[in-house]
């Protein structure tokens, strides 16, 4: 009867190795699959932070392309502005006005593209006529460009040389 119980032992210690081995594999499996997960978990934690950043940089797109068509007209009126009017106080508090807004849209990270005299940039200049000057230079900005953080609102439309 002895011999007989000898064989359910061995069966027994051969179940629990194999279930032993195949624990093993799932611990394995398990231990691998939750590296992924906190790789995966990691890298989403990046992009979220990428993503919000890019979205505080550029939350007030809109609100600054609005404005731009009003610091283009400032800016023609005091181009045209007549020199007996230049003292004038009510002038100068105008001044003041649109030299502040200025500040606080460059604060705001918006700022004038730096055209005149550069190499033309399909990126940054929109060509509206060529005349004389260095060719491919523009030589007259039009209308000011603007960027936002480095990216560009509206290309400053220009004129280029042509080389004659």
């Amino acid at each position: 009867m002895e011999a007989h119980k000898k064989p359910q032992a061995d069966d027994k210690k051969d179940d629990a190795a194999a279930k032993v081995a195949e624990l093993e594999e799932k611990v394995k499996q398990l231990t691998d699959l939750a590296g992924r997960a906190q790789a995966e978990l990691q890298n989403a934690k990046i992009r979220m932070e990428k993503d919000a950043t890019d979205i505080r940089k550029f939350a007030s797109e809109m609100f600054l392309m609005k404005l731009i068509p009003t610091i283009d007209n400032f800016q023609r009126a005091f181009s045209h502005l007549p020199d007996d009017l230049k003292s004038h106080d009510w002038v100068k508090g105008i001044s003041a006005i649109e030299q502040d807004l200025m500040k606080q849209v460059t604060d705001a990270g918006l700022k004038p593209i730096d055209a005149l005299g550069q190499k033309v940039d399909a990126n940054k200049h929109e060509i509206l006529i060529d005349g004389p000057g260095e060719k491919d230079t523009v030589v007259e900005v039009l209308e000011n460009g603007y960027e936002l953080n480095g990216k560009v609102l509206r290309p400053a439309k220009v004129k280029v040389g042509s080389g004659n």
